[in-house]
C-alpha cells in the first residue's frame, strides 16, 4: 500500500473526530477544573509555577495549565489543547494498530491493515466514553499522559523495526519520562513494551531485547526512587494504600472495570459521578466479566490470535494493576478508561474487519461500517458534548443517572445557588441530605443558602 493509501486511510478517523468534538468548545470550568485550575494560583503565572514545580506533582501537566490559563484564548485554548491531544493519540492509536498487524507475527496484507487501523482508531477517537478525557477540561490528565506513553512505545517500535538507537535510547525514555511527569499511573511503560514483544514483536533473541529496553528498566528504577524520596508523592501514596485492604479494593476495582466495560457497549450511562461503587462477591457478575477478559486473554494465546491476547492484556493492565495494588478515592471515573481501551477497542477494529472479510469481502461495505460507526458514535459524542455546557446541565445529568449520589445532588445545589435559583438548590441540598443525613457538605451548604 502507498503512502497516500496509508494518508486516506489515517485521515478519516481524525476528520471525524474534529467534526464530533467541535461542540466540545462551548463547555465551561467544572468539578476538579476549580481545584486544579481555577482556585490554583501556582498555575496562574509563570513565577508562581517556578516556585511551586518541584514541591508539587505532576509538573507536566500543571505547566499545560499555566500555558492555557496566561493564554488570551481563555476556556477555548484549553479545549483546543484538549483536542489536538486527542487527536495526536487517535493518530498514534492508527500507527501502532497497523504496526501491529503489518509486521506482527499475524502479518496481514497491507489493505487490510490499515482497515483494521482506521477502524481502531476511528472508535477509539469518536467513542463517547473518551469525553471525560477531553472535553472535561481536567481530564487532560489521562489524555495527555496517555500521548506521551503512547509515543514512548511507538518510538521504541520504531527503533527496534528500523534499527534507529536515537528512537530506542533517547526517544522513547524521553516520552517515558514525560509520561510519569504528567501523571504517575505512566510507570507502566516498561511493562507494556515487554507485553507489546511478547505478543506483536519479531523474535529478535533474549540478548538484543534486553538491550533495546535496559534504558527503560533503568529509567523506571530511577522514577520510582523519585516519587518516593518526593514528600507529596510519598504522602499520597500512604494515603492511598491506607483507604482499604487489598482484598476490599480488588473487589472495588472489579466492579469499577465492569462498570466502565458496560459504558463502551451502553455509552447512553455515561456519568461523571456514579457514586461509590461497593466492592462486589468473587461470584458475582462483575467479577464473571473479568473472569471472561481473562478467559480472551488465555484464548488467544491457545489460538495463536495475538490481536486477542495483546487486547485483553493490556486492558487489564492499565484498568487493574496499578488500581489494584494502589488504591483510587474514587474506584471508577471515565476518563481512567481511556489509556486502557485502545486494547479493547483493537480487539473491535479487528474483529470488525474480519466479519467484513469473511461475509462480504468487498470495501465498498468497510465504507458503509466505517459510516455507520462515525454516526452512531459520533452523535452519542455530540450529545455527551452538550452535557458539558453548564454546570446545571452536569449536575442535572449526573443526579438523574444516580438517584441515589448525594454528592450529585449537592453538587447540583451549588450549581442552582450560582445561577440564583435559591429553591431549586434547596430541594437539592435538601434530597443530598435524604440520602445521606451524615452528609456534612450538603448540611452546611444548606445552611449557608438559609443565611442568605
Amino acid at each position: 500500500m502507498r503512502g497516500e493509501g496509508r494518508t486516506r486511510y489515517a485521515l478519516v478517523p481524525l476528520v471525524a473526530v474534529v467534526l464530533a468534538y467541535l461542540n466540545s468548545f462551548q463547555g465551561v470550568f467544572q468539578l476538579d477544573d476549580y481545584n486544579v485550575i481555577v482556585f490554583n494560583p501556582a498555575v496562574h503565572s509563570w513565577s508562581a509555577f517556578g516556585q511551586d514545580w518541584f514541591q508539587g506533582i505532576r509538573p507536566l501537566l500543571k505547566l499545560t495549565y499555566t500555558l492555557n490559563w496566561t493564554s488570551p484564548a481563555g476556556t477555548f485554548g484549553f479545549h483546543a489543547f484538549n483536542l489536538a491531544v486527542h487527536l495526536t493519540n487517535t493518530l498514534l492509536v492508527f500507527n501502532l494498530t497497523a504496526y501491529f498487524f503489518r509486521e506482527g507475527r499475524e502479518a496481514l496484507p497491507a489493505k487490510t491493515v490499515y482497515m483494521t487501523a482506521c477502524l481502531t482508531a476511528l472508535i477509539f477517537g469518536l467513542h463517547p466514553i473518551q469525553t471525560e478525557a477531553v472535553t472535561y477540561i481536567s481530564g487532560r490528565s489521562a489524555s495527555l499522559m496517555s500521548m506521551f506513553y503512547l509515543g514512548s512505545l511507538a518510538a521504541y517500535v520504531k527503533g527496534t523495526r528500523e534499527n534507529r538507537p536515537v528512537c530506542l535510547y533517547l526517544l522513547s525514555p524521553l516520552f517515558f519520562l514525560l509520561a510519569v511527569a504528567t501523571k504517575e499511573t505512566g510507570i507502566t511503560l516498561p511493562f507494556a513494551i515487554v507485553l507489546w514483544e511478547a505478543a506483536g514483536g519479531r523474535r529478535a533473541g533474549f540478548k538484543r531485547t534486553f538491550r533495546n529496553q535496559s534504558v527503560h528498566w533503568i529509567l523506571l528504577g530511577v522514577l520510582a526512587a523519585a516519587v518516593l524520596a518526593h514528600p507529596r508523592y510519598r504522602m499520597f501514596l500512604l494515603y492511598s494504600l491506607n483507604l482499604r485492604g487489598f482484598q476490599e479494593n480488588l473487589l472495588g476495582q472489579i466492579n469499577g472495570a465492569a462498570h466502565l466495560l458496560s459504558h463502551v457497549v451502553m455509552p447512553g450511562r455515561l456519568n461523571i459521578d456514579p457514586g461509590t461503587l461497593l466492592p462486589v462477591g468473587w461470584f458475582s457478575v462483575e467479577s464473571l466479566t473479568l473472569v471472561c477478559i481473562a478467559a480472551l486473554a488465555a484464548v488467544g494465546i491457545w489460538k495463536k490470535r495475538s490481536w486477542l491476547f495483546f487486547g485483553t492484556a493490556w486492558f487489564l493492565l492499565h484498568m487493574m494493576v496499578i488500581n489494584v495494588l494502589i488504591p483510587r478515592i474514587d474506584s471508577v471515573s471515565d476518563r481512567h478508561f481511556y489509556q486502557a481501551s485502545w486494547g479493547i477497542f483493537l480487539i473491535a477494529g479487528a474483529a470488525g474487519e474480519w466479519f467484513l472479510l469473511r461475509f462480504y469481502g468487498s470495501s465498498r461495505w468497510f465504507i458503509v461500517m466505517v459510516a455507520g460507526v462515525s454516526i452512531l458514535l459520533g452523535g452519542y459524542t455530540v450529545a455527551r458534548n452538550y452535557v458539558y455546557k453548564s454546570e446545571i446541565a452536569l449536575w442535572e445529568d449526573t443526579a438523574r443517572k444516580s438517584p441515589q449520589n448525594p454528592r450529585a445532588y449537592n453538587n447540583l445545589g451549588y450549581a442552582y445557588s450560582l445561577k440564583g435559583r435559591k429553591a431549586d438548590a434547596r430541594d437539592a441540598y435538601r434530597h443530598a441530605l435524604e440520602i445521606d443525613p451524615a452528609f456534612e457538605h450538603a448540611r452546611n451548604n444548606l445552611k449557608m443558602l438559609d443565611r442568605q
